[in-house]
């Protein structure tokens, strides 16, 4: 036996030794013909002859550099080396080597490289470099250079061939003693390398560069944004930013003083400077708005005259009142980084604001300086740049990725079809745990089976393996038969046990074997057992093959068997009895009963972990421990419970299991290390208990499936994303490294803890960069340290980590999600949707289903009706209005219905009061009469709109019986009124509850009804006596903002916006329950790591202060951060605001201080809880938070596919009636053909221009110029010569002459009426015009012939910009991503009111809560300012759109959540307890709803519309296509007919000479007929006809083709035939 088992394997292996070349021939192909598979080179060096030569290496060239063929020794020898997989291994080895020896360089200690650690990595250096030129060599010797199959052929060779070649070239400068720092820098890109030899790596880098075709559009419409906001900024503001205020000329000095500062600076360094307004501009600030001067806390009073005294009382001379003069002077904010001097200058500013980080302050600066109506500049800028753009970016590169990831990646899907099942979306999500957990036991039970025969071997007593039974199998068995009497065969086809495993013998046996060995493996899934046949499979296959070396021994083992009956009875008493325990426990582990506890257990364990905070008392500390104790022995009770009923096999079959068994462990072993004073980091492990949770919620589950699917694509993700961040980081160590320093307030120069001087923290930066959190501040500082220049380094690194990288990781995320909903999409409707495509609707016989939610209503016009009918197109029978956007029928027949169906359900209810109160009847018609009246919804609606506006002028500072006090008062009673009636009249006409349309059957109309009541109460509360119960009034005033809400149910576009969000909700949901789970486990790590270490000594000099006990005996403040670690509730918020990436650094940077508690902080205390924050970071914000894009743009897909059926059959009409219309216009062309074009009558001077006109060589030109127009408009700067000035005048005139004679052309050419026809004339006689007012009032300025204000002739230079529109007209790729932006204009419309709406209620809220903080030197704030504050409507509404932009909204919160001072009254301070907790909840769910949630939709709609574009093309190619094929069908037709009609000619003729009809050589007319009948039919309809058939429809066929050509052909023809 053993020798035949040994012998198997054997043969196997002799097998794999005897063909290596197979192999080696494929490795060659995979490691080195990348490039080669279409052809031949043509290039000497790389000949490929194609001579009948057998060479070992088909795809290889035969000969390279004319002489070494495959077989001469050192190409041999070459090809040998680069064919190992050893010598891949080296090269990767060493590309690791190179990337550690980069991470050593220490910029601020290298500079001369005297060091011996400096020295020994310039020895690596060069030994790297010699390896990749070796490495190089040997690949050009086996492949050959140049040509398609050889080494350059491949583009990561030549990536590969680049790097070495700027090596070569920094070692030959370096012999010149030359430093030339940009070649060094090239060293940074050897880590690419690393992308050839990772596979995956290279499939999803080849996918971007895949994706860059389309993103081309994108980047020509950034170009477009920026040349035309660009030239906009130069225009209007250029040098404004330099203006300051300085003294008066004639200011004199007494007794020698001097001001402290040539101009004012509002800090000591002018970081934020104060910008006033020029008397010429009407900007919000001038130097009347200087504040006094302060000097120790106290402001400064005296005057020059009173200088004297400044010593007395400490009284000082406020200075500031003299800078009265704004004057323009030399230097712009932000070291220079900020201002529009210039076209490069505008747009590092432009590319600041579209990536939304510190825009606002850019904004301001430009409001106080020019005017305040700037900020439209901006938010249009940020609206079509970042809102429309930046997704564009990511719709374009996700479309991309579905479509490519369809069709070029089966290397990728090969990977995964090893790792992830292929089945349903229903399986466990651990397809890939299954399998590898199939394997090890498939190598487990082989090695127990060797191992077994082998010690018998060893033993002399061959004995057999005895088979594995599954425990159901088992248990079956056990019931059914008796144990050792009869030997029952287990049966493996039985349909219900699937698993079953045949692994029987040829002779029946005792089970008991079986059973022993199925108990001590515990073999078989008790909980998921039908769904693993693949595993049932793999065991038979196992053994299988033992069967044959086991069936003779099993022979004797049944006879001995059988002899031992007499002692099986007692040891099968036992199993019973022990597999009855088994069933029981199994039965109890598997109820729902036991899975409810463990659920409570865990949710109450995660409570008792959340309570822990900062200054608990011990007895809390001494509770929360025995509940560990407590819980952890509950756990592993579970456990134990587990392993016995399901036996170790099954037990971690299920991965969950698996997972709760670690957690178990970890937590005994913390218990027991805790007894011994160690292991707390342990303690961190106890918290994924709350990841538990997940295995009870189902819709969970399938998120969690998601992800895990996603996992692999999203590793090679992060590995490319810690590739490029490495690369960047020490890119930026060699430019930037020890130059970022920062002055103290003591007058130390220390670095910036944003720096590039190591590598650690050159790693954080560039990820604070991709985060875009403050990297502005790293910008300004890059500019200042080394030159203006240093933007393109942080403008690639945004753009290609940022817009390209991150999308792509939001592209991996949402091609999963829409990949599942595909799946279960199809699995779904394989059946229905071929039959009902084919019958258009659902079976015959068969009523459509109409479902009616109760929540899902229209508004109050009409009456509560359901969103509209029956979806007889849909097989579903839910009504899916909301997903479309079409309503069922129009609105006036949906009142009548409503209205009918109204009168009818309630007519029985009415019957007895009809009779009793007929007036009373009446009037409930009347009020019918009134609602179902179409002006009803508009009257309601002008009075919503109006209330609003009373609601915007509400403010808390206005005084009490002042008169705006009381009109806002009376208005309110009148809207109340109004809307009291109309809530009354509806009700009257509906019935209250009563009903299938009653009015509280509508979720808006309860809306509306509460929002009723609110306002009653309110007037009733303030009548009584306001001022007792000032709280009350309070709420109620902040609920009377809701009421621009009940705009919604009266706009359908924006109720669908609603709905369709609405339906979102659960899925979103479901990501919020997921994100909560991650913002729990770190929310309670973070207590642990930082409770009480975020507080801080406030003081002036707190340098030698280490403790609180210190701080409090120096008279200083013992502070806290806002955003700690205290407890649960504070951990979230600082984790939310972490989330949101805004303000996180600063976070960051207090984590990595903390000492302990009631300790002062120390910089950089402890670096290691990077890990905390960052990993925090990319798990929550970068991962599970753009899983929302993924829900969003899922739920939109979901809404289109529910009506799959209804769109394909609209596609296809909308299909024929275009292609009749190009049938139409084709048969027009053919019909017009013959007639004379308009041009026709021309006389030839005229004609010449029109050909000029229509030639597309002068469209050409006219580009061409309009560029260099464009430019010549770029060059215009601050202060710029007077030379200059002059040529780009004449340059102007050059270019508006050349436009004049264009369009004059083209007026001469076409007419008046043709001219005008054409949007692009229009356009371009509107741009003319323009031009020649320009230049006519710039003139009349220069001969000061009229006074002109000189803003007019600056907006006449700005509009100039129009004939850049006109580069439009040549970009078709670039329009047409715009038409899909215009297509998806109307929902992103309706989205825009529902931002208007959400804007509006907050802003009115925000009024009301935060309209008297006061911000100001007493009270200094950190986000709010003079621009950024709630005093009103719109400055409120300003503040929130920079809310919503992310920009600084910490900040602002950070304000809001300011502690009342002890003992001051809070009037004016503007604060008051409640915002504490109201402000968090205020800011929280504003940014989730508009960061989150909407930007998504946004992005859902544009990939919807993108989507459709795509395919419209398609169909429209089709569609052409097809036409092509008619009409050249339709030429065939004619021709055939056009011989028969000439044939029955010339047989007339032959007729009328005499020769009769059967004359040879006459071809009669019928015969043509009838063979071009023959001929066409088939081609027409597919179906024989005879000629009679053909007739009419070949003449309708030849109308496409003019009479005279028909004549022409009949002439050509007609001798022929006689």
């Amino acid at each position: 036996m053993t020798s035949e088992e040994e012998e198997g394997p054997g043969v196997a292996t002799s097998t794999t030794v005897s063909s290596p070349s197979a192999a080696t021939i494929s490795r060659v192909t995979t490691a080195i013909g990348r490039g080669s598979r279409n052809g031949a080179s043509s290039s000497p060096l790389c000949s490929s002859n194609a001579s009948v030569l057998v060479v070992p290496y088909p795809e290889l060239v035969p000969v390279v550099f004319f002489c070494l063929k495959q077989t001469t020794c050192p190409r041999s020898l070459c090809i040998r080396m680069s064919v190992s997989t050893w010598f891949e291994r080296v090269s990767m080895m060493v590309i690791l080597l190179n990337c550690v020896t980069l991470g050593m360089y220490q910029p601020c200690e290298n500079i001369d490289c005297s060091s011996d650690r400096c020295q020994i990595l310039q020895a690596f250096d060069a030994f790297i470099y010699i390896f990749f030129a070796l490495e190089m060599v040997i690949k050009m010797v086996a492949l050959g250079i140049f040509g398609r199959r050889c080494y350059l052929g491949d583009t990561w060779n030549r990536l590969d061939f680049f790097i070495v070649m700027a090596g070569m070239v920094e070692y030959s400068l370096d012999l010149q003693n030359i430093n030339f720092t940009a070649i060094r820098t090239v060293r940074v890109l050897r880590p690419l390398k690393a992308i050839n030899r990772v596979p995956s790596m290279r499939i999803l880098v080849n996918l971007l560069l895949d994706t860059l075709p389309m993103l081309g559009n994108v980047l020509l419409l950034c170009f477009f944004v920026f040349f035309i906001f660009g030239i906009i900024g130069v225009q209007l503001w250029a040098g404004l930013l330099r203006n300051r205020c300085y003294p008066e000329e004639n200011f004199t000095r007494n007794n020698g003083l001097s001001l402290p500062r040539p101009y004012y600076m509002a800090d000591e360094d002018d970081e934020r400077p104060f910008i006033c307004s020029l008397p010429v501009d009407n900007g919000i600030m001038s130097c009347l708005d200087v504040p006094a001067r302060r000097e120790g806390g106290r402001a400064c009073c005296l005057d020059k005259e009173d200088v004297l005294y400044r010593h007395v009382a400490g009284l000082c001379v406020n200075w500031n009142q003299y800078y009265t003069r704004c004057h323009t002077g030399s230097t712009n904010p932000h070291k220079g980084a900020i201002n529009f001097d210039n076209i490069a200058y505008a747009w590092i500013v432009i590319f600041q604001v579209i990536t939304l980080e510190g825009w606002v302050e850019i904004m301001y600066y430009v409001m106080d300086a020019h005017s305040f109506y700037n900020f439209i500049y901006f938010i249009l800028l940020i609206i079509v740049g970042s809102f429309f753009m930046i997704n564009l970016c990511l719709v374009v590169i996700a479309t991309q990725f579905s479509e490519t990831k369809q069709r070029e990646h089966q290397l990728m899907q090969e990977q995964r079809a090893q790792c992830s099942s292929s089945s349903t979306l229903a399986s466990e999500p651990g397809d890939c745990y299954e399998e590898l957990f199939q394997l090890v036991c498939h190598f487990l039970r082989k090695a127990k089976r060797q191992t077994i025969a082998f010690f018998y071997t060893l033993r002399g007593k061959p004995r057999g393996f005895r088979g594995l039974v599954s425990i159901y199998e088992y248990y079956k068995k056990l019931h059914l038969c008796p144990p050792c009497a009869h030997h029952n065969k287990p049966d493996s086809n039985s349909p219900a046990e699937p698993m079953a495993l045949a692994a029987t013998s040829a002779t029946d046996r005792c089970p008991q074997s079986a059973s022993t060995l199925a108990l001590r493996d515990g073999v078989g899934n008790v909980r998921s057992m039908t769904s693993n046949e693949a595993e049932g499979a793999t065991m038979e296959e196992t053994d299988r093959e033992d069967e044959k070396s086991g069936s003779r021994k099993n022979d004797k083992k049944g006879h001995k068997s059988t002899m031992s009956h007499g002692g099986c009875s007692l040891k099968t008493g036992c199993k019973q009895l022990w597999h009855k325990i088994r069933m029981k426990l199994w039965g109890i582990v598997e109820s729902k009963y036991f899975n409810r506890g463990i659920m409570i257990a865990i949710l109450i364990n995660t409570i008792s972990m959340g309570i822990e905070h900062h200054e608990q008392p011990d007895e809390l500390t001494n509770v929360l421990e025995i509940c560990n104790i407590v819980f952890t022995s509950m756990f592993s009770l579970e456990m134990i419970l587990k392993l016995t009923a399901f036996g170790s096999f099954s037990y971690l079959r299920n991965p969950y299991n698996v997972f709760d068994g670690v957690i178990v462990i970890i937590s005994v072993c913390e218990i027991v290390g805790q007894s011994d004073g160690g292991l707390s980091v342990l303690r961190t492990f106890r918290l994924l208990r709350v990841l538990k949770l997940v295995r009870f919620m189902p819709a969970l589950r399938r998120q969690l499936v998601v992800l895990m699917k996603t996992m692999d694509n999203v590793a090679t993700f992060c590995m490319l994303l810690m590739l490029f961040i490495f690369i960047f980081s020490i890119l930026g160590m060699h430019i930037f490294g020890c130059k970022f320093s920062l002055k103290t307030d003591t007058g130390d120069t220390v670095p910036d803890r944003k720096n590039f001087d190591s590598l650690l923290w050159a790693i954080v930066t560039v990820f604070q960069i991709l985060t875009q959190e403050d990297w502005n501040a790293v910008l300004y500082n890059g500019m200042a340290a080394t030159s203006p220049l240093a933007a393109l380094y942080f403008v690639a690194l945004m753009t290609f980590g940022n817009y390209v990288l991150f999308n792509l990781l939001v592209a991996i995320l949402v091609e999963g999600f829409q990949a599942e909903v595909r799946y279960r999409f199809t699995a779904l409707n394989t059946q229905n949707l071929p039959e009902l495509l084919r019958t258009g609707g659902p079976a015959t016989g068969q009523p459509p289903v109409q479902t009616h939610e109760p929540g899902r209503r229209s508004g109050s016009g009409t009456g509560g009706s359901t969103t509209g009918g029956s979806v007889t197109g849909s097989g579903f029978g839910v009504d899916h209005r909301d997903c479309n956007g079409k309503a069922s029928g129009p609105h006036t027949h949906l009142i009548a219905d409503t209205f009918l169906n109204r009168n009818l359900l309630f007519s029985d209810v009415w019957l007895s009061f009809n009779t009793l109160f007929l007036p009373l009847a009446r009037f409930r018609l009347l009020c019918q009469s009134i609602i179902a009246h179409k002006l009803f919804d508009y009257v309601v609606l002008v009075f919503i709109f109006l209330n609003c506006i009373t609601v915007a002028l509400e403010r808390p500072r206005i005084l009490q019986g002042s008169l705006e006090r009381l009109f806002l008062t009376i208005s309110n009673y009148i809207f109340t009124a109004i809307f009291v009636a109309e809530m009354t009249v509806k009700v009257v006409s509906m019935g209250l509850y009563l009903g299938e349309r009653a009015y509280l059957r509508s979720s808006w109309n309860i809306l509306d009804g509460f929002l009723v009541f609110v306002s009653l109460i309110d007037i009733v509360v303030s009548m009584a006596g306001g001022a007792k119960i000032l709280g009350v009034l309070r709420v109620l005033r902040l609920l009377r903002t809701l009421r621009p809400l009940r705009v919604i149910s009266r706009a359908p576009g924006l109720k669908l916006v609603v709905e369709t969000l609405i339906t979102s909700l659960k899925p979103i949901g479901n990501i919020v329950l997921i994100c909560c789970a991650f913002f729990i486990i770190f929310g309670i790590l973070g207590v642990q790591l930082f409770k009480g270490k975020f507080y801080y000594c406030v003081g002036f000099d707190v340098k030698n202060i280490t403790n609180k006990s210190d701080c409090l005996a120096a008279n200083y403040r013992w502070v806290h951060h806002k955003y700690n670690f205290d407890n649960l509730g504070q951990a979230l918020m600082s984790l939310f605001v972490l989330a949101s990436k805004d303000g996180w650094v600063n976070i960051m940077y207090h984590g990595l201080d903390a000492v302990g508690i009631d300790q002062q902080p120390v910089t950089n205390n402890n670096p290691w809880m990077l890990l905390y924050f960052i990993s925090f970071l990319l798990i929550v914000s970068f991962f599970v938070l753009n899983m929302f894009v993924g829900v969003v743009v899922e739920n939109f897909h979901k809404c289109r596919q529910h009506q799959e059926v209804e769109e394909a059959r609209r596609r296809e009409e909308k299909r024929q009636r275009r292609m009749e219309k190009k049938r139409r216009s084709k048969s027009t062309e053919g019909s017009e053909a013959q007639k004379l074009p308009y041009y026709a009558s021309y006389g030839s001077t005229r004609l010449a221009i029109h050909t000029l006109c229509t030639s597309h060589y002068l469209d050409l030109v006219i580009t061409f110029i309009i560029c260099i127009n464009v430019i010549t408009m770029s060059l215009e700067h601050y202060s710029q010569p007077q030379s200059l000035e002059t040529a780009l005048k004449y340059c102007n005139y050059f270019f508006t002459s050349t436009f004049v004679i264009e369009a004059s052309l083209k007026l001469v050419a076409f007419g008046f009426r043709r001219f005008f026809k054409d949007r692009w004339n229009q356009l371009d006689l509107a741009i003319v015009l323009l031009s020649v007012m320009g230049i006519t009032l710039e003139e009349i300025e220069i001969n000061a012939s009229l006074p002109i204000n000189p803003t007019i002739i600056r907006i006449m230079r700005v509009l100039r910009i129009a004939r850049v529109l006109k580069l439009l007209k040549m970009a078709t790729g670039m329009r047409a991503l715009l038409d899909t932006v215009v297509q998806a204009l109307p929902q992103v419309g309706n989205l825009g009111l529902l931002f208007m709406l959400l804007f509006f209620i907050y802003a009115a809220l925000g009024v009301e809560l935060f309209g008297e903080l006061v911000c100001n030197a007493d009270y200094p704030c950190e986000g709010m300012s003079r621009h950024a504050t709630f005093e009103n409507f719109g400055m409120a509404f300003l503040t929130l759109f920079q809310v919503s932009t992310g920009d600084n909204w910490n900040g602002i919160m950070k304000d809001t959540l300011r502690e009342c001072p002890p003992g001051r009254p809070g009037g004016d301070y503007g604060c008051h307890a409640g915002l504490q907790f109201i402000s968090p909840m205020y800011f929280v769910s504003f940014v989730l709803t508009a960061q989150f949630v909407l930007i998504n939709v946004v992005v859902a709609v544009l990939m919807k519309h993108l989507d459709d574009s795509n395919k419209e093309a398609q169909e429209d190619a089709e569609m052409d296509a097809e036409i092509e094929l008619e009409l050249a069908q339709g030429g065939l037709c004619c021709m055939m007919g056009g011989i028969g009609a000439i044939a029955g000619a010339t047989g007339s003729a032959a007729a009328g000479m005499g020769m009769g009809p059967s004359a040879p050589g006459v071809i009669t007319a019928g015969s043509v007929g009838g063979l071009s009948a023959t001929m066409m039919a088939p081609l027409r309809d597919g179906a024989g006809g005879g000629a009679s058939v053909h007739e009419g429809h070949a003449h309708h066929r030849c109308r496409l083709y003019s009479p005279a050509q028909v004549g022409k052909t009949a002439e050509r023809r007609a001798p022929a035939a006689v």
